[in-house]
C-alpha cells in the first residue's frame, strides 16, 4: 500500500468554478467578445500573468481591462461583479478536504494575483475568510513564490511548508500541464474534470488502490 501523506488541490477551476456561465456569457456579448475572448482578456494578458508572478497587482489587471474596453470606473465595478457572478465554492470538496485533514496534510496551490489567496477568493465570492481556512494546513499562491504552475519551484514551496516529499503527495488541477508538472517532480497528479470522478479516484488511492488515468 502506498503511504500518502499530503493531498493538494488547485483553487480556481477546481474548488472554485464558474457553475453558472450565463453572467459571463452576457458580459461577453455586451462587449462584442466570445466568452473565450473575455476570459483571455482578464486572465491571459501580460499584466495578468505578471500579477500571478507577484510582479503586478490585481488592480493593475483590472485597469488593463478598463483601458482595453474603454470603461469608466463605475462600468468597471459592474464588469467585475458580472464577471464573477457565476462562480461558486464547491462546498462538497471543501467538506471532503476538511474530513481528510485529520489523516493527511492538506494544501492549496493556486496561480493567483494575490499573496493572500484565501482572502482574495473569499472576497470574490462574498464568503467569510474561514470558508476555506478550516479545511487546509497550507496555502501557496504563485504571487507569493514568484513563479506560476507548472514551474517546479511552486510545487517545491508548498511541499516544504507541508513537510512532505513529492512521492507521498497527490495533486489535483484542472489544467493538464500543471498536473504533468507535478508528476515530473515525482508527485501523483490527477486531472480534474468532474468532481465525482476525482473523489472516486482519490478514495480508491487512499484506500490502497493505485490511480489509473
Amino acid at each position: 500500500m502506498h503511504h500518502w501523506r499530503a493531498i493538494l488541490f488547485d483553487i480556481g477551476g477546481v474548488l472554485v468554478r464558474t457553475e453558472d456561465p450565463a453572467p459571463r456569457q452576457r458580459l461577453a456579448q455586451q462587449y462584442g467578445l466570445s466568452r473565450e475572448g473575455l476570459e483571455n482578456l482578464v486572465f491571459g494578458s501580460p499584466v495578468s500573468l505578471a500579477a500571478e508572478r507577484g510582479e503586478a497587482s490585481e488592480e493593475d489587471v483590472w485597469q488593463f481591462v478598463r483601458r482595453s474596453l474603454h470603461l469608466n470606473e463605475a462600468a468597471l465595478v459592474e464588469f467585475k461583479r458580472d464577471f464573477w457572478a457565476g462562480d461558486r465554492l464547491d462546498q462538497t470538496l471543501v467538506a471532503w478536504l476538511a474530513k481528510k485533514r485529520s489523516h493527511f496534510r492538506i494544501g492549496l496551490l493556486t496561480n493567483c494575483w494575490s499573496r493572500e489567496p484565501l482572502t482574495y477568493y473569499s472576497t470574490l465570492l462574498g464568503l467569510p475568510d474561514h470558508s476555506l481556512a478550516g479545511a487546509v494546513d497550507a496555502v501557496v499562491s504563485s504571487a507569493q513564490v514568484g513563479v506560476r504552475k507548472p514551474h517546479p519551484r511552486i510545487f517545491e514551496a508548498i511541499l516544504q511548508v507541508l513537510g512532505v516529499p513529492p512521492g507521498e503527495s497527490i495533486f489535483v488541477d484542472d489544467f493538464l500541464e500543471n498536473v504533468e508538472g507535478a508528476r515530473a517532480l515525482g508527485m501523483t497528479g490527477i486531472h480534474f474534470r468532474k468532481r465525482e470522478d476525482v473523489l472516486s479516484a482519490l478514495d480508491r488511492m487512499l484506500h490502497g488502490g493505485r490511480l489509473h488515468e
